[in-house]
């Protein structure tokens, strides 16, 4: 028998199992419908009976800026308006 090939299973930092939406093919974790609470930190470790390594990654999920609340008319001019307002969530892709 070889030594075989290295083992990666996909685990969030704290060692826990990723879900099962969480596939790994090659060197390609695919996450499947991410959502926000999937971001932080991933860990993975692959061995073999020789040695063993260990990487981690930031997964930072970004979606579009969420609406505006509170849109303000504070003036009117002839060729120009004043807005104010307050801004939505960011989804980490802050307008700027």
């Amino acid at each position: 028998g070889g030594l075989g090939g290295p083992r990666c299973p996909p685990r969030e930092a704290d060692s826990t199992p990723a879900p099962r939406r969480y596939s790994l093919t090659g060197d390609t974790l695919t996450v499947a419908g991410v959502d926000y609470a999937d971001q932080g930190t991933f860990s993975c470790r692959a061995w073999t009976l020789l040695d063993a390594v260990e990487a981690e990654a930031q997964l930072r999920v970004v979606g579009r800026p969420g609406p505006v609340r509170e849109l303000q008319v504070l003036e009117v001019g002839e060729r120009q308006v004043r807005l104010s307002w307050t801004p939505g969530d960011e989804h980490n892709s802050p307008v700027e």
